[in-house]
């Protein structure tokens, strides 16, 4: 039985779809928190809205977290006045950010391949298709921060129109980050697929043909 050894070419190919995999999801983080920090937005505004329950609700889940045997020793100290303050300059800052964006777009990417080798390999989209979910999801996202203004809006200082055209240009902004996101995106996947075809295709590597 003869003893396949993988070449240096197809190393190489390998090491490089690795690197073009982790370029995507660089592009793909920053769209994720941006969504992330524009639902907690939302959060915060339904909060505002319906702060009553909202309280009840928070010091139900606290006084449970604190009740638990490993959780409740690290949470304690964390609400206690007695808490160091923390002084972060912009250099430290800036050096957090980056590392942060370094290690999320890493563990994007292993959880992407995680779920891929457990469900198989997702249907890729067209880009025309992923513009259109994240437009249709932009609008759902003016309407919650309208329907939180229209609920109660005694609650926000100034005129319903310039409420209206901030919740715009969130959304506006949300949108054109996430489209420019998708779209490099979206060029490093194909890259890589070009990239990676000839090994797909070669009848050596799976005894079959894609």
């Amino acid at each position: 039985m003869e003893h396949v050894v993988p070449s240096q070419n197809h190393i190489l190919k390998l090491l490089l779809s690795f690197g073009l995999g982790y370029m995507r999801w660089t592009q793909l983080t920053p769209m994720l928190l941006l969504w992330g920090f524009g639902l907690l937005m939302l959060l915060a505004l339904t909060f505002v809205n319906f702060q009553g329950q909202a309280i009840s609700a928070l010091e139900f889940i606290l006084e449970w977290l604190i009740k638990l045997p490993l959780v409740g020793e690290r949470i304690t100290p964390l609400l206690s006045d007695d808490s160091t303050a923390m002084h972060i300059s912009g250099s430290d800052f800036k050096s957090f950010m980056l590392s942060a964006w370094a290690v999320l777009s890493l563990a994007f990417m292993l959880a992407g391949f995680v779920l891929s080798t457990l469900f198989g390999p997702f249907q890729r989209w067209t880009l025309k298709r992923k513009i259109q979910v994240v437009g249709a999801s932009v609008l759902l996202l003016v309407a919650g921060m309208s329907a939180n203004y229209f609920a109660a809006p005694q609650n926000f200082n100034g005129e319903a129109s310039a409420w209206m055209l901030n919740f715009s240009l969130i959304s506006l902004l949300v949108f054109m980050v996430s489209a420019y996101c998708l779209s490099v995106a979206h060029f490093f996947a194909y890259l890589n697929e070009a990239l990676m075809a000839d090994e797909l295709n070669s009848p050596d590597n799976s005894g079959s043909i894609r």
